[in-house]
């Protein structure tokens, strides 16, 4: 058993983000997915009361985009100084509010909701994501170097949220021949092979 441990629900969500930087370090770790009775029985023993649960080495860690920022980190994907950093933060956040976006009306079961978030916020978030990647040298998001930023651009575009992926990248040319490079990269190409297939 690996010193490493993710705890989520059989699902992408909130913790496909860290299981790509995990899978792009190339370090073992468990991918644990939990039913809901699962989860139930052991949520008032977590620290917020929610999943994802992070056990790295002895320490537990939650939040979702705290995890992820903490591996990144660890894993030499946040940036090389702090300017950089904030510059991957600020990526990773834009790409949290398109999902969050989507979530409301997911769970919601808006149908107009959900159509309006894949014709109207989607293409905006992703052109404010091209303009912001053209105008970084349009290799990567920071420093000309692969961050996490590439990471969570790659698998919103790969996945969405709640199922719901964007519908077409052809207006974003940078942004999809990024994701296609990530997509390449040995150790993301064989996690996306590998994963569970989930309908969200």
């Amino acid at each position: 058993m690996s010193d490493i441990k993710l705890t989520y629900f059989p699902a992408k969500g909130r913790a496909e983000i860290s299981r790509l930087i995990l899978s792009y370090s190339g370090v073992k770790f468990t991918d644990e997915r939990l039913s809901g009775e699962q989860f139930g029985a052991i949520k008032s023993s977590l620290p917020w009361g929610q999943i994802p649960v992070l056990n790295y080495k002895g320490q537990v860690m939650c939040q979702s985009l705290s995890i992820a920022r903490f591996l990144a980190a660890e894993f030499g994907l946040a940036g090389k100084n702090n300017l950089e950093s904030a510059q991957a933060d600020e990526i990773v956040d834009a790409v949290s509010d398109l999902q969050n976006a989507m979530v409301k009306v997911v769970f919601g079961k808006d149908e107009k909701g959900v159509q309006n978030a894949l014709d109207t916020v989607y293409p905006a978030g992703l052109a404010n994501l091209e303009k912001m990647l053209v105008s970084r040298g349009g290799q990567f998001f920071v420093g000309n170097n692969l961050t996490w930023a590439d990471l969570a651009v790659f698998q919103f575009t790969s996945d969405g949220m709640g199922g719901k992926p964007p519908k077409d990248l052809t207006a974003y040319p940078r942004i999809s021949n990024l994701c296609q490079r990530v997509g390449q990269v040995p150790n993301i190409k064989n996690w996306m092979a590998a994963r569970p297939v989930t309908s969200m």
